[in-house]
Order: C-alpha cells, then sequence, then structure tokens
C-alpha cells in the first residue's frame, strides 16, 4: 500500500500527493503518485521514476505467436 512519506510534487514541488503501490506480473511493482495541487502523475520502480511506456511493458502479457 502507499506510504504516508512526505512526497514532494516534481513539477510544483507541492506536498499533498497520492501514492499507490501496484503490484504487476512476475512480482512488478511500481508506484503511481498522483499531486491533487497541480494534478501532475508520475510513475516510479524501486525509487526510480519511470515512462508510462515502461509500466505499460511491465503489465503487458506476453503471447505466444
Amino acid at each position: 500500500m502507499g506510504g504516508f512519506i512526505n512526497v514532494k510534487c516534481p513539477q510544483c514541488t507541492g506536498s499533498d500527493c497520492i501514492e499507490i503501490d501496484i503490484n504487476l506480473k512476475q512480482e512488478n511493482t511500481v508506484r503511481f503518485m498522483s499531486c491533487r495541487r497541480c494534478e501532475a502523475k508520475w510513475w516510479q520502480r524501486e525509487g526510480a521514476t519511470i515512462a508510462l511506456d515502461e509500466v505499460l511493458n511491465l503489465a503487458t502479457v506476453q503471447r505466444n505467436k
């Protein structure tokens, strides 16, 4: 679950942010972050900010053709 760490928004530096941990396939966990002040949204994995494309790649199930 999301923690209560004082996260600063990278866009407006506000500290009123929502954090949601999401478990993906193969035990990958990402954290969705959203600022209530400016509505910026970003993702983190293992403490580093990642792009939405990477989150989608982690969540995609590869099918054999």
